[in-house]
């Protein structure tokens, strides 16, 4: 299975850029595909955790025109709060990516955050795998760069 490793350094505190990555409603803006988003109710799974489901659709264009949209569940599992999350995305025909996030301070001349993201295509079709791992790596990408200018923005 496909995996990669993504860094940010945000200069931010860390638990500024973990609330934005913890609640659903923010993804809009951060998401480059997202043009609509349904948020479910809060649970705990078996273990404890807090997971935030939620539907987004993905509007895939072609010359700024709309050629395929995508229904996709998604769960924010508040595994570790303040230090550590994970994103699991659902799509058709039966994939299954995890987007683990970890948030580490550095203290310097003013607090910032190291964000290491790890993008794990965990199931879904050998045939679709890297045309789908690509995919959801430069859409991370995107996110990340969204997040950093989103927070900065002081």
């Amino acid at each position: 299975m496909h995996a990669i490793e993504l860094n940010m350094f945000i200069n931010c505190p860390k638990g500024e850029v973990y609330d934005q990555l913890a609640e659903p409603i923010n993804m809009i803006g951060l998401q480059p595909l997202l043009t609509t988003i349904d948020i479910l109710k809060e649970q705990r799974n078996a273990e404890g955790i807090l997971l935030r489901p939620f539907y987004m659709m993905e509007t895939f264009r072609w010359a700024g025109l709309p050629v395929f949209r995508s229904r996709v569940y998604t769960v924010i599992s508040l595994t570790r709060p303040r230090e550590g999350l994970e994103i699991r995305m659902y799509r058709k025909p039966g994939i299954v990516i995890a987007h683990r996030f970890e948030f580490r301070s550095i203290k310097d001349e003013k607090e910032r955050t190291h964000l290491v993201q790890k993008i794990q295509y965990e199931k879904g079709a050998k045939l679709l795998e890297n045309l789908v791992f690509e995919q959801a790596v430069r859409a991370q990408r995107a996110l990340l760069t969204n997040l950093k200018v989103r927070l900065e923005k002081h």
